[in-house]
């Protein structure tokens, strides 16, 4: 307005009112985006000051949640070589008596069941502590082939005995079509079946339980199945039926309150069965008891069930093994049960053992003899055994370190120098298959002259016939060495080729693959002077004898 009434006063600009208007609302816009630029900046200022603040209040929180969760590890770590060092010595003992042939049947089947229970304990310990694969949702199934009738039944011999002692009637119902082999995961079926049982049994003071596995749909590539475990106990009231799957969640009716439990059974077991593509269905009416059901459907195999294997696997058990029979084991271990029952388990093979308790004592022992073989635990009071491998093998260099230990993680923790310092690790407890397969890894398979086995299978696994058989080869192959070494033969004749087509036919009945080429090596030969390769032939047939009757002499001392 002042602008329009004088015209003519002010600077030049001011004198032209459209100009100064323009330029007034211009400057005016100006200062409006200045003032929202400053807001901006000091709207991203104080965002980026807060943003540090919650980058430092969540790097501190990591910092705690790495802390808890490696206390939590190492407390589990801790927690798992406690547990094991005892199951150690349970299921070594179990496996060791199984062996004993001296033991009567009614004996044994007592044993078995025990010694099923307590690897059944040991599976489900595995998989609580496999923490990393648990917590990351890697915890994947492991189908294999399974006979269902022999796993229900041996666990229902588990569950046999606390029935008894409730004065509980059991009955069992297995579908007579069920297939002999079928994919399974075993650990999580048997977790399954053992906490549904175990509820059953808890709850039921009076009465009976009813276990039944029946075939609801079979075609020639899978069955579908439907498992229920009924029970006389005290009922769940329906208002607890969906809670009581959500962990840490029990019925709140009276009669079940005073039981103890931590109500994590039926969360478990349901959390199982969806991993498999199932879920628990619970039905219950108060004081008149309890059905707990569920449908899965398992694909069909021609393969044999893994107890089958096992038994065959079994024959390798039996026997001594020529490569191990005089070498000498140290076993270093602060739980002496643990000593004990791998002491025992080497010495089912062929070793002489020393023990030690702490690695004092064991560095002691290696100072003063010649030692192939040591098995020492990692978590010791002094020293790790991975420590402790440092000193041994500066006293001797070529033998041999295994590592026993309880923590599942440990492969993890290996670094380059550790591969280099031990020869292998087994995770406790270790059973006699386990304990096989790390010797002949660790001591080559290669240096075995011949094989018990080929005689098992010729004698269709009769142990005497076996034997005799043996032993007759033996009685041959000594009086073809007399021959050899009467005659002193310089050059490959027919008479040599007679006796060495004598020898090359014992050597094939126990696979003796040294002793079948040097034969061969003869048979072919174009030289007829030859005396190295006679001689070899002759060495490599003295050798041979010596282990056959080392090993025979091992097993007579063995028999009952």
């Amino acid at each position: 307005m002042y602008f329009h009434l004088i015209p003519q006063e002010g600077f030049y600009i001011f004198q032209h009112p459209q100009l100064a208007s323009w330029l007034f609302g211009m400057f005016l816009m100006l200062l409006s985006i200045l003032l929202f630029l400053i807001y901006q900046l000091l709207k991203t200022h104080y965002s980026f000051v807060n943003t540090q603040k919650n980058i430092g209040s969540m790097m501190e929180l990591h910092e705690h949640t790495k802390e808890a969760s490696s206390a939590k590890s190492h407390y589990l770590a801790t927690i798992s070589h406690e547990i094991r060092n005892p199951l150690q010595a349970i299921l070594g003992t179990h496996e060791l008596l199984l062996k004993d042939v001296s033991i009567a049947k009614e004996s044994k089947k007592l044993i078995q069941s025990a010694y099923s229970t307590s690897k059944s304990l040991l599976e489900m310990l595995n998989q609580v502590l496999d923490l990393t694969k648990i917590e990351a949702g890697k915890s994947l199934t492991h189908y294999e082939p399974c006979s269902l009738r022999e796993l229900i039944e041996h666990l229902s011999q588990s569950f046999k005995g606390l029935t008894d002692l409730k004065d509980l009637h059991f009955y069992l119902h297995i579908d007579t079509v069920l297939a002999p082999s079928l994919m399974i995961d075993q650990t999580r079926l048997k977790q399954i079946l053992i906490n549904l049982m175990s509820n059953a049994i808890k709850f039921t003071k009076e009465g009976s339980i009813y276990l039944s596995v029946n075939v609801l749909s079979d075609t020639h590539a899978e069955q579908l199945l439907q498992f229920q475990l009924i029970d006389t106990g005290c009922g769940i009231p329906k208002a607890d039926l969906e809670r009581i799957l959500q962990p840490y969640e029990r019925s709140q009716c009276i009669h079940t309150r005073a039981i103890p439990g931590a109500g994590l059974g039926l969360s478990i077991t349901n959390g199982l069965l969806y991993s498999m593509g199932s879920c628990l269905q619970i039905e219950s009416t108060l004081q008149i008891g309890t059905c707990a059901s569920f449908r899965i459907c398992f694909q069909r195999t021609s393969a044999l069930p893994i107890s089958k294997l096992e038994a065959i696997k079994s024959n390798e058990l039996a026997v001594y093994h020529p490569i191990f029979s005089g070498k000498v084991a140290l076993i270093i271990d602060d739980y002496p049960a643990c000593r004990d029952i791998v002491s025992q388990q080497l010495k089912h093979f062929g070793f002489f053992c020393l023990q030690a308790d702490n690695a004092q004592e064991a560095i002691h022992i290696v100072r003063q003899k010649s030692i192939d073989l040591v098995l020492t635990d990692e978590f010791m009071p002094d020293m790790t055994g991975r420590q402790l491998a440092v000193h041994l093998l500066d006293l001797q260099p070529d033998m041999k370190i295994i590592i026993l230990t309880g923590d599942t993680l440990f492969a993890k923790k290996l670094s380059s120098t550790d591969h280099e310092l031990i020869s292998d690790y087994l995770i406790k407890p270790v059973q006699l298959q386990e304990l096989l397969g790390s010797l002949k890894k660790v001591l080559s398979r290669d240096q075995e002259r011949w094989d018990f086995h080929r005689l098992l299978d010729l004698s269709h696994q009769d142990d005497s016939s076996a034997y005799a058989i043996l032993e007759s080869v033996l009685k041959t192959q000594e009086e073809l060495l007399k021959i050899l070494q009467q005659h002193a033969f310089q050059t490959i004749d027919p008479q040599l080729l007679h006796i060495s087509h004598k020898i090359l036919g014992g050597a094939r009945l126990i696979n003796a693959t040294q002793l079948i080429q040097c034969c061969l090596m003869i048979a072919n030969s174009d030289q007829h002077n030859d005396a190295d390769l006679i001689d070899l032939l002759c060495k490599e047939l003295y050798r041979l004898n010596e282990e056959i009757k080392l090993f025979l002499t091992a097993a007579q001392l063995d028999s009952p």
